[in-house]
């Protein structure tokens, strides 16, 4: 539990006091990051663009510190300039709180922009940018490069695999220039081999500005490779262990060779390249099974997120407890465990999400605080937008983080309402999927303009199923390299429940109609909120109308001599707390008579009106009972 500024006592799990902070933010730097593409000279940018944009940055220079200055002023004498600003405008703007967050806004949303501006034009005056815009596709160049993800099948005609790299240096006029561009590195041969995640390497190639995806550069035809340093240890045993796991994983069957994998490391069978891949499954059924997990909506299951960490620190945390550990220490171990899950499994958006708010959470039992999620995944935000902007415009960290947003907050009071009619263990099944969906399915829609229908129950089916085939997968991915027949035994297990994973996604993705097509950009994702709005005040709306509907119908329905006679009995009531008490009416069965007045059109009466006189009556009589 926190407090507030006036000293209430809050759920952490549901503390939002910086979820506005980290959302202007993320839209100051979306903004700036607009703003600078769009004055790009390699998009072909008018001249007013760039001016533009190139003189935002000293008024943002300016404007920023002033900001901040004002925001620490606030902060350190917030309650003297209340009184002053209450005094000058007599109540008409927020005072106290209010004050500090507004400017805690305008200060985050300037602080993105600032921030984004500065990291665009960095990479633009980058030596590895400049290469790219003067030279043309045939000169080669001499880069220094490390690699930071594992090589996979490249999604580029023409390469074999492709890898994320950072460009370290360039060699220009005979000496190495500092760069820190982001590229993707596509190669052929012996070479996707010989390469690993974590190496350092030099070699020529031709540098040239992306033509999709999320890394600006593109660096392909590599000749003269060598590798200047290998991976760290750390890096090296995971490498190890993510080839063993290939070939323990290649004597499975095809749906096991392709989905256990992606499941356990966030890498689809048919992706991997290294000298582990004894048999490439079938391409075509590789194809065929990763279209039918997209149709079904469990796509999601192939990438690593919060679900592998909330998994590895309970293991971690029960080890602890069985083994008598002091809480400091099972900290700390809940830490390690995160790190090296983070090491095992394929880089990604998500993966750093979720590393990062498991480490806040650890941290926090070490202090012997308990878990505040919301307040995690704010501070999650904002350090990662601070430290690496480009994350803003990021289609899986967008993902990651509104699902676990989306789960926070609406999680639990919908599966308190799902109790009532639905067992336990299926109304928390559909709490957190129907959670989860409300907060990702505009950005769903950004990516593809289409509403997967049968997502829910895909979900569902599968949820029985998806723990345990990540724990025996984790536990055949560690013991690969040393005990390779027991790793094909839990790797076998783990198949086991991948089998009836593609099962669900075969059956749902089966019908026509499993896709609902919608708008697409911006405009769709609008709509979808506004879809979402609406059913979410549906009931309320539809609860108003049975109220207006049962007070005409029982005020219509009642003869006048009981309408006279009921102003004599009055006391408090449920439904209408201080006026008359209604009394209970004869249910007339299909007669009308008796329910319409006189002078006045018949109006609901019958069944209905006296079903709902006698249902108010008797919900009055326990009300009363129970308050007397």
């Amino acid at each position: 539990m926190s407090r507030t500024s006036t000293g209430m006592r809050l759920d952490g799990r549901r503390d939002l006091r910086l979820l506005p902070v980290a959302i202007a933010m993320w839209a100051g730097e979306l903004a700036a990051s607009a703003v600078c593409n769009r004055a790009n000279p390699v998009a072909g940018a008018s001249p007013g663009a760039r001016v533009w944009t190139a003189s935002m940055m000293p008024v943002l220079l300016v404007v920023f510190p002033v900001s901040l200055a004002l925001l620490a002023a606030m902060i350190y004498a917030r309650r003297s300039l209340a009184r002053i600003i209450r005094t000058a405008w007599r109540g008409t703007v927020p005072t106290g709180a209010g004050i500090v967050l507004l400017v805690m806004v305008l200060t985050a949303g300037g602080a993105g922009i600032l921030v984004s501006s500065a990291h665009q034009r960095t990479q633009q005056r980058d030596p590895a940018m400049r290469v790219a815009q003067q030279t043309s596709a045939s000169r080669l160049s001499m880069l220094d490069m490390r690699i930071d993800t594992p090589m996979t099948a490249s999604s580029r005609r023409g390469a074999d695999c492709q890898a994320d790299v950072t460009i370290i240096g360039v060699q220009e006029a005979a000496r190495v220039t500092p760069s820190h561009a982001s590229a993707r590195l596509f190669a052929n041969g012996d070479t996707c081999i010989s390469l690993d995640h974590g190496m350092q390497i030099r070699t020529q190639a031709s540098v040239s500005p992306a033509a999709f995806g999320s890394r600006p550069l593109w660096v392909d035809d590599l000749t003269h490779t060598g590798i200047t340093r290998a991976p760290q240890p750390a890096r090296s045993l995971a490498n190890r262990m993510r080839h063993s796991f290939a070939a323990v994983t290649a004597g499975l069957s095809d749906q096991g060779r392709i989905l256990v994998p992606g499941l356990t490391c966030g890498l689809l069978g048919q992706d991997y390249i290294g000298p582990g891949a004894l048999e490439q499954p079938d391409t075509t059924y590789a194809a065929r099974v990763e279209q039918e997990f997209r149709t079904s909506g469990i796509m999601h299951l192939m990438a690593v997120s919060g679900g592998h960490f909330i998994l590895v620190a309970q293991l971690a945390q029960w080890l602890g407890a069985a083994i008598r550990l002091p809480r400091p220490v099972a900290a700390i171990g809940v830490i390690a465990a995160y790190q090296g899950l983070a090491i095992l499994v394929y880089p990604s958006d998500s993966v750093l999400r979720a590393q990062i708010m498991g480490t806040f959470s650890a941290i926090g039992m070490l202090l012997g605080r308990p878990p505040q999620t919301a307040s995690a995944l704010a501070w999650t935000t904002i350090m990662v937008l601070a430290l690496a902007p480009g994350k803003s415009a990021s289609y899986g960290y967008a993902l990651s983080s509104a699902a676990v947003l989306g789960i926070t907050l609406c999680t639990p009071p919908l599966q308190r309402r799902l109790d009532r009619r639905l067992p336990h263990t299926v109304s928390q099944a559909v709490a957190t999927t129907l959670s989860a969906q409300i907060f990702t399915l505009p950005i769903q829609i950004l990516m593809e303009p289409q509403i997967l229908l049968l997502s829910v129950l895909a979900n569902i089916m599968v949820a029985p199923f998806v723990s345990w085939a990540t724990i025996t997968g984790l536990i055949a991915l560690i013991l690969a390299p040393f005990v390779p027949a027991l790793a094909f035994a839990a790797a076998w297990l783990a198949s086991c429940g991948t089998a009836i994973m593609a099962w669900t996604a075969h059956v749902c993705a089966a019908p026509t109609w499993t896709a609902l097509a919608w708008p697409s950009g911006i405009p769709g994702a609008l709509l979808a909120l506004t879809v979402q709005a609406v059913i979410a005040l549906l009931p309320g709306i539809i609860r108003s109308g049975a109220h207006a509907i049962g007070d005409r119908a029982i005020r219509y329905g009642r003869p006048r001599a009981g309408r006279e006679q009921s102003g004599q009995d009055t006391y408090r009531t449920f439904m209408n707390p201080g006026h008359a008490r209604r009394p209970h009416l004869p249910i007339a069965g299909n007669s009308r008579a008796g329910c319409t007045p006189a002078g006045r059109p018949w109006r609901a009466c019958g069944k209905i009106g006296a079903w709902l006189a006698e249902t108010r009556g008797m919900i009055d009589d326990q009300w009363h009972r129970h308050n007397r």
